[in-house]
């Protein structure tokens, strides 16, 4: 079977299995209806920035395929835990692709498409692209990385923008709003790297992290639509700007950005 034909299998496990989490406590469910509305628009972005590069239908809907399943352990995550912190909890994509494999709802695809999946499902978070891996699966977790990122984006400028009127913790990671930003975090922006989870230790680190994520960009379309929903000065608007750090990793993010965006 090809994934355009599993496809709809997909889809419809997919709303059982998340619906069996369903909770009547109001905050377990706002967070649990987060994760499934960020699954459908990473669907969304990424058949948008496969469409940008022309794939053909069986392309597409494998790397939705990816999009559908990337965070399906988050569920078990916050169900367990009561976080989406994998350093407090465990690695939810690794917890995602155990979920994958013992569901077998992978089984009837071709074996060469299940397995850039399952490894796009288990890759997906990780700080840096895996070398060890190849082409077409180092294509397909870039797709995955990018529609990911849009997403999260959006979410978390949606929040920072009104999060005076009403705090979520749990999007916040439980990390501490003090005025500070840590010196790996900043030394590691300022190289041009992606940030460490485990050198986050205040909420300024994890604004400054999204920032980050600029140098993990893959395709012409996204740097675009990061350029138009301007996501790095919405978040630098949540930030303190008398901090020079703050300005500095700014600058360098933007610069990027300019770079990237222009030459798309």
């Amino acid at each position: 079977m090809n994934a355009q034909a599993l496809l709809p299998s997909l889809k419809a496990w997919f709303q059982s299995y998340t619906h069996g989490f369903s909770s009547d406590d109001p905050i377990v469910q706002e967070n649990l209806d987060l994760k499934r509305e960020h699954t459908w628009r990473v669907c969304e972005a990424i058949r948008d920035i496969g469409w940008s590069l022309d794939l053909s239908k069986e392309d597409l809907c494998l790397a939705e395929a990816s999009g559908l399943l990337h965070d399906i352990g988050r569920f078990e995550q916050y169900r367990r835990y009561r976080t989406f912190s994998d350093y407090k909890s465990e690695n939810h994509a690794a917890l995602g692709a155990r979920i994958i494999q013992a569901a077998g709802i992978l089984a009837g695809l071709e074996p060469v498409a299940a397995d850039i999946i399952l490894r796009a499902v288990a890759y997906h978070n990780r700080a840096d692209l895996p070398l060890e891996e190849k082409e077409p699966c180092l294509f397909f977790l870039k797709l995955l990385r990018d529609a990911d990122k849009l997403d999260i984006w959006r979410v978390v400028t949606e929040y920072y923008r009104n999060a005076r009127f009403r705090r979520n913790r749990t999007i916040e990671l439980d990390l501490p709003d003090v005025d500070r930003v840590s010196k790996p975090v900043y030394e590691a922006l300022m190289q041009g790297r992606l940030v460490q989870t485990a050198d986050l230790k205040t909420l300024n680190d994890f604004k400054l992290l999204q920032i980050g994520w600029i140098y993990d960009i893959n395709f012409p379309m996204t740097f675009n639509i990061i350029e138009e929903k301007k996501y790095l000065e919405r978040i630098l608007d949540a930030l303190p700007r008398q901090c020079p750090r703050v300005t500095e990793v700014y600058a360098r993010a933007r610069a990027h950005l300019e770079r990237n965006a222009s030459a798309a």
